[in-house]
């Protein structure tokens, strides 16, 4: 029975093998006689269709797999170009989206809008249809995108969640403590707040301030923008955030939106104001022709760093893991800075740190690629703070939205203790050491006083280098930085004020000024080439069984396994900064409710 039951599983590993290979084959096949030729760029009249809702990726276009009936995605970064194109493009006459609860953060927003703001100055319509703008939910992030539209549409039976904005926090001391389980941290310094999650029952005074003053600064910046759109005045809007939520017939009262109507209504509408043009999607328009005109001599190289910074090696990509691989980041610097066809590099950033050691890696790279008398600009995205602001002080120039969070110039360090919960758990446990400072981080024992008095000494270490760093970089005195610095997170309009950044502006007001830093104007075209190389979906597919990756029987579960993600995030992000090895300069997540 064994024998056969071998054989078995032999012809099914065979079958299974040549399976994927047909698949592979097949991808580039559709690939190599399809998905590489460019799209024929629009002819006629044209209306450019947008769904907000959609998940506009930071970094490339995820498209590697909409040939196997995946839904592609639209970078973040590609949708702006496109919009810019779009204002200029003599077929595109308007604009038309659909929205009802985006999943954008609000410095992405803020990004949208004012592409959109953009596009109607050239004298085009923007019009917006939502079935409601949430439901049973706070959406004033999801208005406040909307607001930028010229024409808005809500059906009659729908809302306008404009409801404030705040966040939430858990702590799970008493959690802990009720499983024996002893979370034993030091940080620098007193607003470096992401140890507070396991070690307090509540908001410590400094994180509180600093919380409040982000909302504060990210609700006047909402209430504002929503006021200017709408031509009114900022107290009449944050009456109605006070009021709100609102019914659909509220919301066209408070001069919110424009009419009531069902769908087909407002396609009617845009189809008649639009002289009955065409509709392109997005990721068709996107796929036609965004490429530099020829004879461009200018090339800028884009690097994204998206998600947590660690020292994990690359990983195959059919699949990925996401995050910023110190190896892989600053790698695609030294070949962009060695390249001598790049003229730039934009960074773009949207992280909360990570690894200590990590950050420097690529730190460190930057500061070579200068050397090299290659501009480096930054791109903050929702979030460049402790660790993701490391790696962005050194550019030439630093750009953020209003709404980036960004600073948390500190350090944390510690462990879970698990001794109590063995104990508990009637699970025994002992030791053979050699060396005073043998054991130091085992989650068997808590730190012994030598133990916390070596680990504050490194801890200094580590945070005088990060400030002194952010002074060299920024070009301020030590004074100057620790009175930013100290772990507290600022908005980036208050980083502008205090000179944490430079400047404020979103990913296309980056690129403008990459452009003027290597002689050219705004309006001018340069070629665009992300750094690394994004691989072809054969490739990728080879290398993810090479790498024993995930196989295609997986992908049907991609969907939930990405809704999943998105909900266990802030939890995960928790726990990995309680299990994260070595210095951490991370901040706590920070979720918009």
């Amino acid at each position: 029975m064994r024998t056969i039951g071998k054989i078995l599983l032999g012809l099914l590993s065979v079958v299974g093998f040549l399976t994927l290979l047909l698949v592979g084959l097949s991808i580039y096949a559709v690939t190599s006689f399809r998905g590489n030729s460019p799209q024929t760029p629009v002819s006629g009249r044209a209306v450019l269709a947008l769904d907000l809702d959609d998940n506009f990726v930071e970094g490339t276009s995820g498209r590697k797999f909409e040939n196997l009936g995946l839904k592609s995605q639209v970078s973040l970064h590609d949708t702006l170009l496109a919009i810019k194109r779009a204002k200029t493009d003599s077929h595109v006459v308007a604009i038309k989206a659909s929205l009802s609860s985006p999943s954008l953060g609000l410095a992405q927003i803020q990004e949208l809008r004012e592409a959109v703001a953009d596009f109607r100055a050239s004298g085009k319509p923007a019009y917006l249809y939502s079935e409601t703008i949430g439901e049973g939910d706070g959406a004033l992030p999801g208005y406040y995108l909307a607001s930028a539209f010229g024409d808005i549409w809500v059906q009659p039976s729908g809302t306008v969640g404009i409801a404030g904005i705040g966040t939430e926090e858990f702590f799970l001391k008493k959690f802990l403590d009720r499983f024996g389980l002893k979370a034993s941290f030091v940080q620098r310094k007193e607003f470096k707040s992401a140890p507070e999650t396991f070690t307090a029952t509540s908001m410590s005074a400094p994180n509180r301030e600093a919380m409040t003053a982000l909302i504060g600064s990210w609700f006047e910046q909402i209430t504002s923008g929503i006021a200017a759109d709408r031509k009114l005045d900022q107290a009449a809007v944050k009456a109605a955030v006070d009021k709100g939520p609102l019914l659909a017939r509220e919301a066209l009262d408070a001069k919110l939106i424009d009419h009531l109507g069902y769908r087909d209504e407002f396609d009617a509408a845009v189809k008649g104001a639009s002289s009955n043009a065409t509709e392109i999607t997005l990721a068709r328009y996107v796929g036609a022709d965004l490429t530099a005109k020829k004879g461009t001599q200018k090339r800028v190289a884009v690097i994204h760093a998206v998600g947590e910074i660690d020292r994990a090696k690359d990983e195959g990509e059919f699949l990925p893991s996401g995050g910023v691989h110190a190896e892989r980041t600053s790698k695609a610097i030294r070949r962009a800075a060695e390249d001598r066809n790049i003229a730039a590099i934009l960074l773009r950033v949207d992280s909360p740190g990570g690894s200590y050691v990590a950050s420097d890696t690529i730190w460190r790279e930057i500061i070579k690629a200068k050397e090299k008398n290659k501009p480096v600009i930054v791109s903050m995205g929702n979030l460049a703070a402790s660790g993701g602001y490391f790696i962005a002080m050194p550019a030439d120039r630093i750009f953020a939205d209003g709404a980036t969070i960004t600073g948390s110039i500190g350090v944390f360090s510690g462990k879970v203790v698990i001794d109590q919960a063995l104990a508990k758990l009637d699970i025994g446990h002992d030791q053979v050491t050699v060396g005073e400072s043998a054991g130091m981080f085992s989650a068997t024992r808590d730190f012994s006083a030598r133990d916390l008095a070596r680990l504050n000494e490194m801890l200094d270490a580590t945070y005088a280098d990060f400030t002194g760093k952010a002074a060299q970089g920024r070009g301020k005195s030590p004074d100057e930085i620790e009175a930013l610095a100290k772990g507290r997170v600022w908005s980036g309009a208050d980083a502008v004020k205090n000179g944490l950044v430079d400047e404020q502006g979103g990913f296309i007001h980056a690129l403008d000024y990459v452009k003027t830093k290597i002689g050219l104007k705004p309006d001018d075209q340069v070629a665009l080439v992300p750094f690394p190389t994004p691989q072809q979906p054969w490739q990728t597919l080879f290398r993810s069984l090479e790498d024993d990756d995930l196989p295609l029987t997986a992908l049907g579960f991609m969907g939930k396994l990405q809704w999943l993600e998105a909900r266990l995030a802030p939890f995960m992000a928790m726990m990995n900064a309680a299990t994260a090895e070595g210095h951490q300069l991370r901040m706590e997540p920070i979720a918009v409710k």
